[in-house]
């Protein structure tokens, strides 16, 4: 073989291991990590990556753990906005301060969750940014039976139903299933925090001290469930401004968050839908009507606009 086809074998070969190193990425667990930290800075989601990686339970991963990332996982970079605002003035239209910023009225209506043209004066718009839209996860997950387990138990260990899951499978008797036997775990949907709630564009409001409302408030009575809207992990957080508070890091790779709250229920992981705690007016809201602030970070993230998200799933 001459130098120059020795070079080029090596080139390929080299290439050849890239391109099998990047098929089969790894990644291992470090302090403070989740399933749904690791799957959103992967360009995945914590769905797919416990299928991938055969973990029945998705709460459960350890320091120095290696995972595999799914196939399709890639580095995501958070997308940038300029920083650009405008503070809404009477008179004022989309058209007129897109006008003025030299862009146009649909990305400032995507970047502020404006869905039908209505702007308030006060609110401080952003001038671009993420047109952002949750959505149900399309990816499934798999669950290894386990000596013990039933159907129905592991149904509801993954927020859906036996019905469901026997038809995934094509389990003709939802008794028979045995150890060691891999079921697959129809994706969730979405649900809405606060069932009946009553709400609207508040986005960008002025809030004291300079604050500016970077959520949507949902306004039910006092003791009304808070519901998770997604898989994911709870932490429960009281302070001085958000009260008694949720922080949701869903399996879907977004961040939720719900202030405000008279009590906590469930935490650690859960599923879409377990009851996180009450809707009140602790923390800076108190002696206000009951409600719950409700944030979404997209990919942990800045915070969102949830409007267009809780319109669409009929909130």
């Amino acid at each position: 073989m001459s130098a120059c086809s020795h070079v080029k074998a090596l080139a390929a070969g080299a290439t050849l291991a890239l391109f099998v190193a990047a098929a089969s990425a790894n990644y291992v667990v470090k302090e403070g990590d989740t399933l749904s930290g690791i799957a959103a800075a992967n360009g995945t989601t914590a769905q797919a990556l416990a299928g991938t990686n055969q973990l029945s339970n998705p709460n459960l991963i350890r320091v120095g753990q290696e995972l595999t990332l799914p196939d399709e996982a890639h580095s995501v970079s958070e997308p940038t906005r300029s920083g650009d605002t405008h503070l809404v003035a009477a008179g004022e239209t989309l058209a007129s301060i897109a006008s003025g910023h030299g862009t146009n009225a649909d990305v400032i209506a995507g970047a502020n969750g404006i869905t039908n043209g209505t702007i308030y004066v006060g609110t401080l718009l952003r001038i671009d940014g993420e047109a952002f839209l949750a959505a149900p996860s399309q990816n499934t997950m798999t669950h290894t039976v386990a000596p013990g387990e039933n159907l129905s138990g592991i149904a509801a260990t993954y927020g859906t139903t036996t019905g469901k899951l026997a038809a995934s499978n094509a389990l003709t008797d939802p008794n028979l299933i045995v150890t060691g036997q891999v079921l697959t775990i129809p994706a969730s949907g979405w649900t809405c925090p606060v069932a009946g709630a009553t709400y609207f564009n508040d986005w960008g409001f002025p809030r004291s001290g300079g604050r500016v409302h970077n959520g949507n408030d949902l306004f039910a009575p006092r003791g009304t469930e808070v519901l998770a809207p997604v898989a994911g992990t709870v932490e429960q957080i009281v302070g001085s401004i958000g009260g008694i508070q949720f922080r949701l890091h869903g399996d879907d790779g977004n961040v939720y968050i719900g202030s405000h709250m008279d009590g906590f229920d469930h935490g650690g992981y859960v599923k879409a839908g377990t009851v996180l705690g009450y809707v009140g007016d602790s923390g800076s809201a108190r002696g206000s009507r009951p409600h719950l602030h409700f944030e979404i970070l997209p990919r942990g993230g800045e915070e969102a606009n949830p409007y267009p998200t809780l319109q669409h799933y009929g909130c």
